[in-house]
């Protein structure tokens, strides 16, 4: 399993996934950044939670955050799809649940080093502009409800990216259902039936109305990744590598 890790790990270094993903991750600090110091930012209370942190996350958790989680899966997939990869690396003496692990682990490994470049990038701006008492721990578990309200997305699109060679395929599903989340996330009673606006609604409840199901969101969206990834992984188990 350790060998099959670093193997994913060296394909990630020659490709351009981790650029990709560090680029639309700092997008986000900069906005939060700006909002921060737009003209009568220093007079507004709790400048760090209303401007900076919002900020970021209005379009992180929104847009940026499944876009990444698309771009990561859909991008791996597609270095074994191309050129017929899949028949040599299937044809060697390794278990297929280890391989479909590792790829697993790899992706969402990506998707944490997001979630850390973003919260040191809050943290990193509120010192700059000199903001006091920034809550570590509370943006911490913040953050921790952010990645598990992502694995039904990370779920699907990892299903998706493995069962269809297309590379059209995830990345139409990943942006298309990302695009309507913010609308969705608004309404009270219907935003819990879309799994795409969970990112959403889980960093921004300050502002959305969770309607007490914030337990019932985690696990929905737990329950329908270990779903798409058991199918995903029934079909990987029987892969023709030919």
């Amino acid at each position: 399993m350790k060998t099959l890790l670093n193997v994913e790990l060296y394909k990630l270094k020659r490709s351009k996934i981790i650029l990709t993903t560090t680029i639309l991750t700092m997008f986000a600090i900069f906005q939060g950044l700006d909002f921060a110091t737009m003209d009568g930012a220093e007079e507004m209370e709790n400048r760090f939670l209303t401007l900076l942190y919002q900020g970021s996350m209005s379009v992180y958790s929104w847009l940026i955050l499944p876009l990444i989680i698309t771009v990561v899966l859909a991008m791996m997939a597609r270095m074994e799809h191309s050129n017929n990869n899949w028949k040599q690396l299937l044809a060697l003496p390794v278990a297929r649940g280890k391989v479909y692990a590792s790829k697993l682990l790899v992706g969402m490994g990506v998707i944490v080093y997001s979630l850390v470049l973003l919260y040191v990038g809050i943290i990193l701006a509120a010192m700059v502009l000199g903001m006091d008492s920034i809550p570590f721990w509370w943006m911490a578990k913040r953050f921790g409800v952010l990645f598990l309200s992502t694995f039904t997305i990370i779920g699907v699109i990892f299903y998706m990216s493995y069962r269809f060679t297309h590379f059209g395929v995830p990345m139409v599903i990943g942006a298309g259902l990302a695009f309507p989340a913010m609308f969705v996330a608004n309404s009270e009673k219907y935003w819990i039936y879309y799994p795409w606006d969970y990112p959403v609604v889980s960093s921004m409840s300050d502002i959305l109305d969770m309607g007490g199901k914030s337990f019932i969101m985690l696990i929905v969206s737990i329950s329908l990744f270990l779903l798409a990834v058991f199918m995903g992984f029934l079909r990987f188990r029987t892969k023709d590598v030919l």
